[in-house]
């Protein structure tokens, strides 16, 4: 993985590990701020843990600009996590496009996968044969 993902990804499960915790000091106060905490431990704990997909489906800027949005939104008790919500949108903002070694795999073309061995399906038979054809039993 190439060294500059790593860190977002390490700053992202930070964010995430952050909201977490003021999630919990929040939820038996039933503080106003508690869902909002919430949703970002899980938004930046997705991106950390599928960050792939998340490039794959926009350009870096655009996940910078999400996570900038983020941390603007981040005020009163969530304010902690908005200087690592801008230090994760920064280092989302610097990467290369596109990273190098993220493309989709592709599949081979569907005649490459056709086998000349016919595959055993249990589908016609009943649930006592299958036992007996699975377990041996006669």
């Amino acid at each position: 993985m190439n060294p500059d993902l790593r860190a977002l990804a390490a700053m992202l499960y930070t964010v995430s590990q952050e909201a977490g915790s003021i999630a919990r000091r929040l939820a038996p106060e039933e503080d106003w701020q508690y869902p909002s905490a919430v949703a970002v431990r899980i938004y930046t704990d997705d991106c950390a843990c599928h960050l792939p997909e998340y490039l794959r489906r926009g350009t870096p800027w655009e996940l910078g600009w999400r996570l900038q949005y983020e941390a603007v939104l981040c005020t009163g008790k969530l304010a902690p996590l908005r200087p690592l919500l801008q230090r994760a949108a920064t280092l989302a903002s610097q990467l290369e496009v596109p990273p190098a070694g993220w493309e989709p795999r592709r599949r081979p073309a569907p005649d490459h996968r056709v086998s000349s061995t016919p595959v055993w399906r249990p589908y016609h038979r009943s649930g006592a044969e299958l036992l007996r054809t699975l377990f041996g039993h006669a």
